[in-house]
């Protein structure tokens, strides 16, 4: 029987909640932070695709899922289901939460948990989850930015 973990992150992001909650349901701006291409039908029981291609690995991985939880600008939540290129089940049975609180100065506290990760995989999830978050949070503080000077 797998053992299985969680992962919890909690970062500090220079943008509003709305620019911020944008950056992770916007198919068109998804794909500027996290995967190389993006389907997400924003509502609850939608649902999304990502596919990743990490060519110094050789791999490529898709994840395919349902959203379970959405509330605008506060919180996202859904399954995690990824496959390898070797159609291998790498990370199963998981679920993704975001959690949005606004901070003073327009910034935001993302708050992300990743539970059910299997034990195997969970090196692996954390190093890439280290990545994201810090490409989320240089996307959204230059989208913010844009945003506040017009262009």
């Amino acid at each position: 029987m797998e053992t299985l973990g969680e992962i919890r992150k909690t970062v500090d992001i220079e943008a509003p909640p709305e620019i911020v909650f944008e950056a992770l349901i916007d198919e068109k701006k998804l794909v500027q932070w996290m995967p190389k291409e993006a389907k997400f039908d924003a509502h609850i029981g939608g649902n999304y695709e990502f596919k990743f291609h990490w060519a110094d690995r050789d791999l490529d991985t898709v994840l395919r899922g349902r959203v379970l939880e959405l509330e605008s600008s506060k919180k996202l939540s859904y399954t995690w289901d990824a496959e390898a290129s070797d159609h291998s089940p790498r990370i199963s049975r998981a679920v993704v939460t975001w959690i949005l609180d606004p901070l003073p100065d327009g910034k935001t506290r993302v708050t992300l948990i990743h539970s059910g990760i299997a034990k195997q995989f969970s090196k692996d999830a954390e190093m890439g989850w280290n990545y994201f978050l810090a490409n989320l949070g240089n996307y959204c503080k230059k989208e913010s930015s844009r945003v506040a000077s017009g262009s």
